[in-house]
């Protein structure tokens, strides 16, 4: 284990080269910032940020950059990820954060995902596509316990983060009426086998929302996209 400095904070990591190319996207590319979103919620303790696939905490630790009063609601099934999740989040003193060791899927219960291992395995691309969505991760398969989408979007929401490795397909094609109760989201789309990002773009147009959409130019994005959501 090891750590870097990022602005006011401390984070803890295991893998050097994931962490500095993630760290680039959060903090140097800004690559989960809204444009239009308010800087009045910056001293708003009822801003609420969801954060689907955590991973380690960055993204929990820049949201609290942007929105240091939020209440942040984060999820991650991964126990090695999750553990280093506490550590960052402890060792940072934040405060307002739930941290919940569980996917977020379709439904409620447990879900088996494919967990990278070996040396330099990322462990942010654990999901439910074999071998990573780029094909090129070996794993193993781990059963973790699962929250269903409609059960997380009981609340109003301001902003929900996903990046949950490919099943942002079914998650987005289950919230049904929920998916109202979030006013901001930015959701990262993964190539996925026999399934298209204009299954996405037409469900969040029939439920009323502006969509942009920005494709990842990184070699190590190739295939990524990010799209920004508003409700109308």
């Amino acid at each position: 284990m090891q750590s870097s400095r990022v602005g006011k904070y401390e984070i803890w990591y295991e893998n050097s080269e994931e962490f500095y190319e993630l760290k680039k996207e959060i903090f140097g590319e800004n690559c989960y910032y809204f444009d239009d979103l308010s800087f009045d919620y910056a001293q708003d303790k009822s801003m609420k940020i969801i954060d689907l696939g955590a991973h380690i905490g960055i993204t929990v630790l820049y949201f609290k950059m942007l929105f240091p009063k939020a209440k942040i609601i984060a999820y991650e099934p991964v126990p090695a990820n999750f553990a280093l999740l506490e550590k960052n989040v402890r060792e940072n003193q934040l405060e307002g954060v739930e941290l919940i060791q569980a996917v977020v899927a379709p439904k409620t219960g447990s879900l088996v995902i494919h967990e990278p291992g070996g040396e330099g395995a990322w462990k942010s691309g654990a999901g439910i596509i074999p071998r990573g969505w780029r094909n090129i991760q070996d794993g193993a398969e781990i059963r973790v316990s699962a929250v269903g989408i409609q059960e997380v979007l009981k609340n109003k929401v301001d902003f929900l983060k996903m990046d949950i490795e490919g099943m942002e397909y079914e998650v987005i094609r289950n919230m049904g009426s929920k998916m109202r109760n979030i006013l901001k989201m930015i959701i990262e789309v993964h190539p996925r086998k026999d399934h298209r990002i204009g299954e996405i773009e037409k469900i969040l147009q029939l439920n009323g929302f502006k969509i942009e959409i920005k494709k990842d130019k990184s070699s190590l994005g190739r295939g990524l996209a990010h799209i920004f959501v508003t409700q109308k």
